[in-house]
């Protein structure tokens, strides 16, 4: 029998990049090759060396051939931290300084113009001086501090409606965390808007498969989707896991609701027919075992943050 002789059993389903396939027939290494379908399969979840029949020490050097041929990447040292001045310590300009500087440096008058330009008026004294305490304190350039303005007022009146104005304060918690994320170029924050604009399109899209339609999510419910969303549950999923919820409980639960999702989670389900595959449950149609009667809705939201953190910590290793 030759290799004519052979098909496969079923369909090719599976997607992967086909540089890191190349790499990988290239080295002709099996056990890199066995963890690195291993790492696709679970997500980029940590592996038992033993489950995959490898020892520590052959675990270990499958995983140093992919970072060797740019699969996978090693840890980074940890970033320095910046410590940041607390807002209420930025400094306090007089008013004779915060007229000089708009006079003398034209790049911060630049800045002035956009942000009044904004709030369609002149900005109050304590307005300026903490605009000018974001440039000179936090350093972000002028054209972040124009990038910044923009952002912050385009999500504040998708949020609130149009002609509503963000505070400064609110501005200069942006700022912060800006300077602590160091967006310290047009093209970083550029790259930053877009990945918000993403995740606020998946929280719509979220809060269309919930049928919550006309109006904007509380602070508690953006919370959850932006948690969901960010676990990558595709809308179908949690229209599946409302179905769900509404039938075991009679109403939208959002702690009953997080409950499923994370459950899902932990199995590495996110979309719709891994879902029906393997936790069938009726599809919808049969009541699901109510949580525990005590959980709280915000600390099961805080468990789903933690579960978002412990993931993003582990990706970053």
């Amino acid at each position: 029998m030759n290799q004519t002789d052979y098909t496969l059993s079923r369909p090719v389903s599976l997607s992967l990049p086909v540089e890191d396939i190349d790499r990988l027939l290239a080295e002709r290494d099996g056990n890199a090759a066995l963890v690195y379908l291993a790492l696709q399969r679970s997500g980029g979840q940590p592996l038992n060396p033993a489950a995959l029949g490898l020892s520590e020490e052959q675990y270990t050097a499958a995983l140093k051939t992919l970072e060797r041929l740019g699969i996978l990447k090693g840890a980074e040292p940890p970033k320095k931290e910046v410590p940041l001045p607390p807002a209420e310590e930025l400094p306090q300009y007089t008013a004779e300084d915060l007229v000089r500087r708009t006079q003398e440096d034209a790049t911060f008058r630049g800045v002035l113009q956009h942000a009044e330009m904004l709030y369609g008026r002149k900005l109050s004294t304590p307005e300026t001086r903490s605009l000018l305490g974001m440039q000179d304190y936090l350093g972000l350039p002028p054209e972040v501090l124009m990038e910044l303005l923009t952002y912050v007022f385009d999500r504040y009146r998708s949020q609130k409606g149009p002609g509503r104005s963000p505070t400064m304060r609110m501005v200069e918690n942006e700022a912060y965390a800006w300077a602590r994320n160091e967006l310290l170029t047009s093209e970083l924050a550029q790259e930053y808007i877009l990945r918000q604009q993403q995740r606020q399109n998946r929280v719509t899209q979220l809060m269309e498969a919930l049928e919550l339609h006309g109006r904007a999510p509380s602070p508690s419910e953006r919370k959850y989707l932006q948690n969901w969303a960010d676990l990558g549950f595709t809308p179908e999923a949690v229209a599946e896991a409302y179905d769900r919820t509404v039938t075991g409980t009679g109403a939208l639960k959002w702690a009953y609701l997080n409950k499923i999702l994370l459950s899902w989670d932990k199995r590495g389900l996110h979309r719709l027919p891994e879902i029906l595959e393997n936790d069938p449950r009726g599809g919808g149609k049969r009541k699901t075992q109510a949580p525990p009667a005590n959980t709280q809705p915000r600390n099961d939201l805080a468990l789903a943050e933690q579960l978002l953190q412990n993931r993003r910590g582990k990706k970053e290793e």
